[in-house]
């Protein structure tokens, strides 16, 4: 900084040199004035000494301030004025702290706006999807009372797929605060999964896919019941869709050696190739085999993982290309919440 400090300063620097040759040259070469060399080498000695100490003193007081606000910017927060000292000097320190401060009120009244333009957006969405859950079960209704009509019966799947996907938007509309929304409890694992595969049971049907769950049935884990149950649905509702006709979906709940309960579910579908493994839980990836399927979002493996990491639940894929895709739910006996539960025994 202080190399940069003279630059800045090359003008000052540029008009003390010139003052101090004039003065060497109007002694050496005015006859009325006498000076002995070594005398004019002393001067200028002195000179250069108080210019430097000048200059130094100079340095240290007028980027003091500055470097204040670089040690500042290293680790920038959203409150970051509040951290800016107070100016050292009317001229400029003050004048770059006006600025900063017109800086960071537009930005506070941006933020303000825009975070108020999307709860409204937000909000919006909300109060549509809760509408439209109104007719879709006025739908399900009419659909179940005309068990013998069968082109009501040919509604159910599509509209499984539309209640699917506006109850999927909704929780997209609640994962701002899915931490405050949680409520875990002592859930049966078995008790999870019959539960989702009754609400996706048209679509199994209207494939003809049967759904094998073996294992530790009588498992028990402590996590939130909504979350969970939305988690396992998107992994079923991804198996069912790529599982082919009169195929199978094996579900499995082992336990580890180190009491950690494990659901499996393996389906007999395309797999996904090795390029796009790494990428699954993107947001918006589909994949190979999200462009064949063109009702593919690239939403349900994403919000799984993300509702996941919140319920402390890890997922680890393994697939091969035409032999199906295994998607393991584990969930750890040693997370927050079962803490939390063992403690209030």
């Amino acid at each position: 900084m202080f190399f940069a400090y003279l630059v800045y300063k090359k003008s000052w620097i540029g008009l003390i040199g010139l003052l101090l040759l004039l003065t060497n040259a109007l002694i050496l070469f005015d006859a009325g004035i006498r000076v002995e060399p070594y005398s004019i080498i002393y001067l200028n000695g002195v000179f250069l000494t108080i210019c430097v100490v000048f200059f130094s003193w100079r340095y240290k007081k007028e980027t003091s301030y500055y470097k204040s606000l670089l040690t500042l910017f290293n680790d920038l927060r959203d409150d970051w004025f509040e951290s800016i000292p107070s100016p050292y000097s009317r001229f400029p320190d003050r004048i770059l702290y006006t600025l900063l401060q017109t800086i960071y009120e537009y930005e506070q009244n941006k933020r303000r706006e825009d975070h108020s333009s999307q709860q409204m957006d937000h909000n919006d969405l909300t109060s549509w999807v809760h509408e439209m859950k109104t007719p879709l079960t006025a739908m399900k209704i009419i659909i179940d009372a005309h068990h013998s009509n069968e082109l009501a019966q040919r509604l159910n799947a599509p509209w499984l797929r539309m209640h699917l996907l506006i109850d999927r938007q909704l929780y997209i509309s609640r994962l701002a605060n899915l931490d405050s929304d949680l409520l875990p409890e002592k859930q049966k694992v078995e008790n999870l999964i019959r539960e989702e595969v009754r609400k996706l049971s048209t679509w199994c049907m209207e494939k003809n896919i049967s759904i094998d769950l073996k294992g530790n049935i009588a498992s028990t884990v402590y996590t939130d019941k909504k979350w969970c149950g939305f988690v396992i649905r998107q992994l079923l509702t991804n198996a069912i869709k790529y599982s082919p006709t009169d195929g199978n979906i094996f579900i499995h709940i082992g336990l580890h050696e180190n009491e950690s309960v494990i659901l499996t579910i393996k389906d007999e579908g395309p797999g996904i190739q090795a390029h796009d493994l790494p990428r699954i839980f993107d947001k918006g990836f589909t994949g190979e085999n999200g462009r064949v399927q063109h009702s593919a979002t690239g939403m349900g493996l994403y919000l799984a993982k993300k509702i996941s990491v919140k319920l402390h639940i890890r997922l680890e894929v393994a697939s091969v290309a035409s032999e199906g895709t295994s998607i393991q739910m584990i969930f750890s006996s040693d997370n927050p919440f079962e803490r939390m539960r063992r403690s209030l025994l």
